[in-house]
Formats: C-alpha cells, structure tokens, sequence
C-alpha cells in the first residue's frame, strides 16, 4: 500500500535528486526539450560601489524570463528601470531569442512594462486578495 507523508520545508537532498532525475527521465521519453537555465544579471552602482539597481533573469527555451527588477527609491523616475530592461531587450535580440516574459503583481509596475511594450498574456485574480499576478510578454520574432 502507498504511503503519503506531508511535511513542511525542502525535500531532503535524497529525495529532491530521485524528483529531477524522475522530471528528467519523463521530459526524455516525451522528448522535451532540455531544461537548462541560465541566469544573468544586469546591476548599477553608485560612486560608492553601493547596488541601487538590478535586473536578474533566466534564459530558458529562447525565452528570457525577467525574474526580478529593482530601482533605489531614491533612484526611483530618474530612467534606470528603463534602461535595465532595454539592455535585457537587447541582449535578447542579439541572441535571437523569441521574447521576453515576466510575471509582476498589480501594486508593481504593470505600465510600466506595457509602456516598453509587453503585452498581458494572464491574469490571477485575488492574489493576494484585492490583487492580481499579472504574466506579461513582449516578443521580438
């Protein structure tokens, strides 16, 4: 008979390798496509070498996935949010890559990436409630 364990927290290390090895072995006997990410980053420092921005993302199946973008507040409206994501835009070009994605939530920045040009492509309403999570795209081919 089966047995359902719940618990709280990570798997342990056993457990979460048997899990990838158990994704990997269907994705190639489905004949996925490989699942390998790789992250970069895009940072701005100021004359004290202090962050008051970053971009990280993920590129992922000729996708760049936007994982987080962050402005200083006190660096806020002054065009480096902007920046950071047409530098992203550009390196996506560059690479030939279908688009780029992200997800934002409604008290975020969602104009913000539709005046660069994403475009909605999901909506979760009530998350958390009175919000949403907001899945935005822009392609480039």
């Amino acid at each position: 008979m089966l047995k359902i364990d719940f618990s709280n927290g990570a798997l342990n290390v056993r457990q979460q390798e048997e899990l990838n090895a158990g994704f990997k072995s269907h994705g190639q006997i489905q004949c996925a496509p490989t699942y390998q990410t790789e992250r970069l980053n895009w940072t701005v420092t100021n004359e004290q070498g202090g962050l008051i921005a970053a971009l990280t993302a993920d590129l992922l199946w000729q996708w760049l996935y936007v994982d987080e973008l962050w402005v200083d507040e006190s660096c806020r409206g002054k065009g480096i949010g902007k920046q950071l994501m047409m530098q992203a835009e550009t390196y996506a070009k560059e690479q030939q890559l279908a688009g780029l994605w992200l997800w934002t939530q409604s008290w975020q920045a969602p104009l913000f990436y539709q005046n660069l040009g994403f475009k909605e492509f999901t909506r979760f309403d009530n998350f958390p409630s009175g919000y949403s999570r907001i899945g935005l795209r822009k392609q480039l081919s």
